[in-house]
């Protein structure tokens, strides 16, 4: 069965950060997580979530837009060890990378990606942190992204071998892209470190797009896969009321 997290970064806005954590959990959200860890109060966020019996699933790597996983790896390695210590705050074992844009590395960005992950595995093994590189689409939300394919993102995961890197697989950003869902996530599903979700067209609410995530959902947990599913979208009615439609209906309830 699928433990969901909610990313509260783009929902309940009204509510001040750490009281989202609650309201997501009396809504029924296995865990949370959000984006840039480096302006906000970890040790609080942490104590929220233990405080509601909530976990904190991921989080991107520290200014993960701005230190990309395609950078010089002194630079790399620098900010995984700091983001590292705030998965540690957080108590998460999971956090997000990016890759840079198209043009970037000369050409050779798959192998600079590559390199840079080899190196930092060593560091995210020993601490026992999984590192996921997102895949994005290229079309819409993020254009000239370089990782805007599962093809590319599986090969840079097959070639660092490591089980502390993974991809982070985006149905929203995928179906966009390239569709084939259910196939690529049960072929890949050994690569996949943690899922993000949102309706298609427009990352709103998962019921009106045009994926039918229960059958996705239903496919997912007859793997092996025991992380979590993530609902990171934009509410287009009352937040409280979305979140908790939402969560209803991946849980075919």
């Amino acid at each position: 069965m699928a433990k969901f997290s909610l990313c509260i970064e783009p929902v309940l806005e009204k509510y001040d950060f750490c009281d989202r954590i609650k309201i997501a959990a009396e809504l029924g959200y296995d865990a949370i997580e959000f984006w840039d860890p480096s302006d906000k109060d970890l040790k609080k966020i942490a104590e929220t979530a233990q405080k509601n019996n909530n976990k904190v699933s991921i989080c991107c790597v520290n200014k993960a837009w701005q230190i990309r996983m395609n950078f010089p790896q002194d630079q790399v390695v620098a900010n995984i060890k700091k983001s590292v210590e705030a998965a540690k705050i957080l108590g998460t074992k999971s956090l997000i990378g990016l890759s840079g844009d198209v043009g970037e590395n000369d050409g050779r960005q798959t192998d600079v990606l590559v390199e840079n992950l080899k190196r930092v595995s060593e560091i995210l093994e020993k601490e026992d942190v999984t590192l996921c590189l997102e895949a994005l689409n290229s079309l819409v939300d993020h254009k000239g992204y370089y990782l805007d394919s599962t093809k590319v993102g599986f090969d840079i995961i097959e070639r660092v071998d490591s089980d502390h890197v993974r991809l982070l697989y985006d149905v929203y950003h995928m179906q966009i892209m390239e569709g084939n869902v259910i196939d690529t996530i049960t072929r890949h599903i050994d690569q996949i470190g943690h899922f993000h979700s949102a309706g298609v067209p427009g990352r709103h609410e998962h019921m009106n797009g045009e994926n039918d995530y229960r059958n996705i959902l239903k496919a997912i947990d007859q793997t092996a896969y025991d992380r979590f599913f993530g609902l990171e979208y934009w509410t287009t009615y009352d937040a409280e009321q979305s979140v908790k439609d939402c969560l209803t209906y991946l849980r075919g309830n």
